[in-house]
């Protein structure tokens, strides 16, 4: 059975796709190799482009699908498996054969809407119960045929918290925010903290409803990583240094931070431009470091299931 982690932050430019690329890739290449699966719920796309170009993204779409196909199967009362969307193997690369993808499309830009317009009215709390298990959980249901086919499955989410967020946090066992340390992300880890709290004490009280007998109360394994983080000729700059103390030093965060960090060196921009992880692209290089460490600790943060 598959460890899902979803990697979030309610703000863009903050990593978050370079990170579940990176990890995703660390994780097939280095010992002991594991079997992975990226899902791009971002319709942004960006890992999607990042494991394939234009013309084999397009042409996967027009014959097989994207992650969209399978919200679009349930607001059609279908069902879509997920099985048939995954993209075997999309970067040619033989160190990185043992990763699979199931893309994104700009069609998921508007799936919070579309999803909400079909809202049945709903007359009990039980009703009201299941129509937010229902929402919220299509991904879970769509991950649960092929879960035992994969080691790790890395879900890329889209910088905010709508729907789509939430069935990839429904579907997970935990999840990685990524952080740039500045001021706004220091501020802004709280809220984003409260509010996947709030939706996890929704759900648990949701399934209490609709099955009384269930008294099964979940949580999930979280974690913050601090990446990009600015460097002055070779040294951490002092105000990232304060930041990232000022995170570590919160109570509620104190064991939840990395110790492992990525750094604002040109490796990861020269990587990614060329639809690389760093590890194949810059051997050696700071990031190429940095990013097997971190790959490292999310084996250990992260364990298999």
């Amino acid at each position: 059975m598959a460890t899902i982690i979803s990697f979030i932050n309610y703000k863009g430019g903050v990593g978050k796709t370079t990170t579940t690329f990176h990890i995703g890739c660390g994780l097939a290449m280095f010992e002991p190799k594991m079997r992975v699966l990226l899902i791009d719920a971002d319709p942004q796309t960006n890992l999607t482009f990042l494991c394939a170009d234009f013309p084999q993204w397009e042409k996967q779409i027009e014959t097989v699908g994207s992650l969209e196909s399978v919200y679009s199967a349930y607001l059609k009362g279908e069902n879509k498996p997920l099985r048939d969307l995954i993209w075997k193997r999309p970067m040619t690369r033989p160190e990185l054969a043992n990763i699979d993808l199931v893309p994104s499309t700009i069609e998921l830009l508007d799936i919070d809407l579309r999803l909400q317009s079909r809202t049945k009215a709903a007359t009990t709390i039980q009703e009201v119960a299941q129509i937010h298990l229902d929402q919220r959980s299509i991904l879970a249901h769509a991950i649960e045929g092929i879960a035992d086919d994969y080691d790790y499955i890395l879900i890329d989410c889209p910088p905010n918290l709508y729907l789509a967020t939430q069935n990839a946090l429904y579907a997970s066992d935990g999840y990685l925010v990524t952080l740039l340390p500045d001021h706004f992300s220091t501020v802004g880890v709280n809220f984003l903290d409260r509010k996947i709290h709030q939706l996890i004490r929704e759900r648990n009280l949701s399934e209490q409803i609709v099955d009384p007998v269930n008294k099964r109360v979940t949580a999930l394994d979280y974690f913050l990583c601090f990446v990009k983080v600015n460097v002055t000729a070779g040294n951490t700059q002092k105000v990232a240094q304060k930041q990232m103390a000022s995170v570590r030093s919160m109570t509620r965060f104190a064991e939840r931070c990395f110790d492992s960090h990525t750094e604002d060196y040109k490796d990861i921009r020269e990587a990614t431009t060329e639809q690389l992880p760093v590890y194949l692209h810059s051997p050696g290089s700071q990031n190429d470091l940095l990013y097997r460490a971190m790959t490292k600790e999310v084996r250990t943060k992260f364990p298999l299931s």
